[in-house]
């Protein structure tokens, strides 16, 4: 992989300052200022027409007058000079800008004008820009201050990216007292250029960097920012803290789930899928940083708390409950080796009471026995400095019981002031970390299970439908483009059914009836009882205007419900198309529940999934979980345990538990029904009535628009789903099946018996080194695989009926610049020469057309003399690596 094309933005050696200036104050004032104190060790060159010198450096009046070369430029001159700027440092090959200018997207007009000229001289010279409207960055490791800020930033570990060039000022002014350090601060201003997205795919890799600090005010690109955070969240802890959590959207919803997802609700279901944490308030933001990037990680959310206080206790453990922790009581045998140095009356449950009189050595044997214990998952150690406590003894004790190598992280909390501080400080160097209060300790703990959950539910990638799920993909498309072409969005019962069948979702067989004779004619044809409903293309709820009645028995009480109904809605909304009604029959399932799966399109995340309790009470209850698509078992199961009604799911009084199941396969189908139709902006199923012999839709609303002009197939999803359109199928020269289709989790297993029968030389051919087997890391990355960042292809044969084996795999992953990209390709030595590499390398390049990617290259052995055949073979171009000159580039235009 190529360096981050924003290295030397992060870490220039030569600065160029425009606008730069010793007379204040201004911006240019303060920037060269804080340049030049600093501690910087590169050159910093001053730009600004009006000076010959600033102190004895010299003055360039433009850029283009500079003899040297200028790794990063600082631009801190009026809005309408700034595109000309560009302009310049392109022609001067500069690539990476800080834009500090204010001015920009606002204003009369001629702001928007502005940042339009800036961006298009940008692309056109490779420009890659923070800002405008920016507070610019700090660098504190590398003595780089390219801000307008007062004062200094300390050093240290975490990284913070913050839209708020408030935030930033307030932060570093925070930062020194509180012992907060910081490798590297971002205030991304306007975002024009540079986002989230690319600071993110930076600091992911930066070696000064542990846990990365968002400050988010707005997403603008969804799909970049989403793969850029679950990608460096993989690598180091990310806590985002996000502004505006109550604004909800004021639009009109056509469905029930519309009414139901607010956009915090979707935030958070972003963030889950990323791997990041969500912090709600500033404090929090902080907190949860120094935790996650200084501490043991946990492996689940059971916490042990040990007090010599029974308040300081449930305090503790009311805030874990709140927090959705697990408070399990220690085992059997740690109960009973504990209880031999504990007074009689101390209490084993959890949290562990040790009692008031607690000595050094009964804390110590608390800690090594809760230590020991593989029943949770982290501890919390509580004190409060009663008469015959040693806070300063307990704390060397506890320090002195803990293994050198933890695998659980150890939390403490002295309760009080003067006399625990020598306490605290004795937990604090032995790497114990301290807070104030048993709710911060727990909330701390909290924000370690998150991560932990969170980076599990990260690595879920769910691959395509069961071969007896798979949807009539054509068949959904003519209903959704018959609907647009007559000028409508929303489609009629029978429609909305019809494509949720097309999907293999159970419906109630439906009728039309534009008649009380009709409507007899269609309750007859599906036997009594039934349903009757309002058929109206305006009317959303039906049972709001009194049209739906049910439990119909005989003809006569048809041709009433016709009547009554129609007139009912008429009177509620007469200014509603009435088209008749609709007839079914009543569902037959047993011991019904009524669910409401829904699917909305956020205005940032695109598609959303919502579960919850069914009925005509939806919005009151408003119980309900969202989540983005795509899903797979695993998160559906998780969306539906969020909410209450899950728990009616189960066997209760004389009913038997409903089939979940089947209520997990229509969260799938539903899942794909938005990730592969664009058009599909709302979805209701409410009721889905789910039994213990399957799930039923009874009631159904779909509403359609043409989506916007894109490129990719997968533009409107914030996750790139499995993409089932590049499954290949194809044969070997002696006739035997062969599929080559993307990489999914489950190929785990085959692919480490793939890699672990290549011969030694294959091995050294594909991995430039010796390689017994793959490990349990490198399976998940080859595995587990971000379809927007990159693409892997198996070829799978079916060697013996129904065993299908991995004969080769190739892949690539996109560079930094987003347009070209580095592919890898290795093929079983025991089927070389049946074309198996060529079909790979040919299906890859329309993967990587597809993305829009314009080159593909790698690097092959020079000895590798079939590998180098192929690719002469298939039109890439051959080069010596000028640095190794054991290795040949390879290249090919898309």
């Amino acid at each position: 992989m190529d360096v981050s094309p924003l290295n030397q933005l992060f870490n220039p050696s030569t600065i160029a300052l425009f606008g730069a200036s010793e007379k204040g104050p201004s911006v240019g004032e303060a920037t060269w200022t804080n340049l030049t104190t600093g501690g910087f060790k590169g050159q910093i060159i001053p730009i600004n027409p009006h000076h010959k010198t600033l102190g004895d450096v010299k003055c360039y009046p433009k850029v283009t007058d500079v003899p040297d070369e200028i790794d990063l430029a600082v631009i801190a001159t009026p809005a309408r000079t700034v595109p000309g700027i560009i302009r310049d440092c392109g022609e001067v090959g500069i690539k990476n800008v800080i834009v500090l200018s204010s001015g920009f997207g606002d204003g009369d007009g001629s702001g928007k004008d502005y940042e339009a000229q800036v961006m298009s001289a940008a692309r056109r010279a490779g420009i890659r820009f923070l800002g405008p409207n920016c507070t610019g960055m700090v660098r504190p490791w590398l003595g780089l201050n390219a801000t307008f800020l007062s004062g200094e930033t300390p050093k240290g570990r975490l990284a913070l990216v913050s839209q708020s060039s408030a935030l930033i000022s307030a932060i570093a002014d925070w930062a020194g007292p509180h012992n907060a350090g910081f490798s590297a601060l971002v205030s991304l201003g306007n975002s024009t250029d540079i986002g989230f997205g690319d600071a993110l795919q930076f600091l992911a890799t930066d070696p000064h960097t542990d846990a990365i600090l968002l400050y988010v005010e707005g997403v603008r690109h969804a799909p970049r920012f989403l793969s850029a955070l679950r990608h460096a969240a993989r690598m180091k802890p990310v806590i985002v803290l996000k502004s505006g959590r109550h604004n909800r959207s004021a639009k009109a919803a056509v469905t029930h789930t519309g009414a139901l997802i607010g956009s915090d609700e979707v935030f958070d279901a972003a963030l889950e899928r990323a791997g990041a944490v969500r912090a709600h308030t500033f404090g929090q933001l902080f907190a949860a940083a120094e935790i996650l990037a200084s501490t043991k990680k946990t492996t689940g959310n059971r916490l042990t708390i040990i007090s010599n206080g029974g308040g300081a206790g449930v305090l503790a453990a009311d805030r874990a409950v709140d927090l959705g922790l697990t408070l399990p009581p220690l085992s059997e045998a740690q109960t009973k080796a504990l209880g031999k140095s504990l007074a009689a009356h101390w209490s084993p449950a959890n949290p562990v009471d040790i009692l008031g009189d607690a000595t050094p050595e009964t804390y110590a044997a608390a800690v090594k026995a809760a230590m020991d214990c593989r029943d949770n998952d982290g501890v919390l150690v509580l004190l409060t400095p009663q008469a015959l406590t040693d806070p300063t003894a307990v704390a060397k004790a506890v320090a002195g019981a803990l293994p050198k190598r933890r695998k659980k992280p150890v939390l403490a909390c002295w309760m009080g002031q003067s006399r625990v501080d020598e306490g605290r400080k004795l937990l604090s160097d032995a790497g114990v970390p301290e807070f104030l209060t048993p709710e911060r300790a727990v909330e701390a703990f909290s924000y370690l299970a998150k991560h932990h959950r969170n980076r599990r539910l990260s690595l879920e990638i769910p691959g395509p439908l069961a071969e007896d799920a798979k949807p009539d993909l054509d068949g959904a498309h003519m209903i959704i483009e018959a609907v647009l072409a007559e000028g409508r969005k929303v489609l009629t019962e029978m429609e909305s059914k019809a494509l949720l069948s097309a999907f293999n979702i159970p419906i109630n067989t439906t009728f039309e009836a534009t008649s009380s004779a009709s409507a007899l004619v269609a309750a007859e044809s599906v036997g009594f009882p039934v349903a009757v409903k309002i058929n109206s293309p305006d009317i959303s709820h039906k049972s709001d205007v009194g049209g739906v009645h049910v439990n119909i028995a005989d003809a006569m009480d048809v041709k009433r419900a016709f009547k009554q109904v129609t007139e009912a809605a008429k009177a509620a909304r007469p200014e509603a198309r009435i088209l008749g009604v609709t007839v079914e029959p009543m569902a037959p399932l047993r011991d019904a529940r009524e669910l409401h799966i829904g699917a909305t399109r956020d205005p940032v995340f695109g598609p959303t999934v919502m579960f919850g309790a069914g009925g005509t009470m939806v919005e009151v209850l408003k119980d309900s979980a969202v989540a983005l698509p795509p899903l797979n078992e695993v998160l559906a199961n998780r969306l539906i345990n969020r909410t209450r009604v899950s728990r009616l799911l189960d066997a209760f009084r004389e009913r038997d538990p409903a089939d979940c199941q089947a209520v997990v396969n229509v969260l799938l189908r539903v899942s794909d029904m938005v990730c592969e139709l664009p058009e599909v902006v709302e979805l209701d199923i409410n009721p889905l009535f789910a039994g213990p012999d399957g799930v039923l839709a009874v009631d159904a609303r779909v509403v359609v628009a043409r989506p916007p002009a894109r490129d990719g197939r997968y533009d409107h999803v914030a996750i790139h789903p499995y993409p089932r359109h590049l499954i290949r199928k194809t044969h070997l020269t002696d006739g035997t099946p062969l599929v080559i289709r993307p990489i999914r989790p489950e190929d785990a297993g085959n692919t480490k018996t793939f890699v672990a029968e290549l011969s030694d030389e294959a091995k050294m051919f594909r991995f430039m080194g010796a390689l017994n087997e793959l490990s349990p890391e490198m399976l998940v990355q080859f595995t587990q695989i971000d379809y927007r960042r990159e693409m892997a292809l198996v070829a799978m044969a079916e060697l013996e009926p129904d065993e299908w084996t991995q004969l080769g795999v190739c892949r690539y992953v996109i560079n930094p610049d987003d347009k070209t990209c580095e592919f890898a390709i290795v093929v079983s030595d025991k089927v070389q020469h049946q074309g198996i590499g060529t079909k790979l390398m040919k299906a890859l390049f329309d993967a990587a057309r597809q993305h829009g990617l314009d080159i593909m290259e790698g690097t092959v052995l020079r000895n590798n003399a079939p590998m180098l055949k192929l690719m002469k073979e298939l039109g890439f171009v051959q080069r010596m690596d000028p640095d190794d000159r054991e290795l040949v580039i390879v290249e090919r235009w898309l």
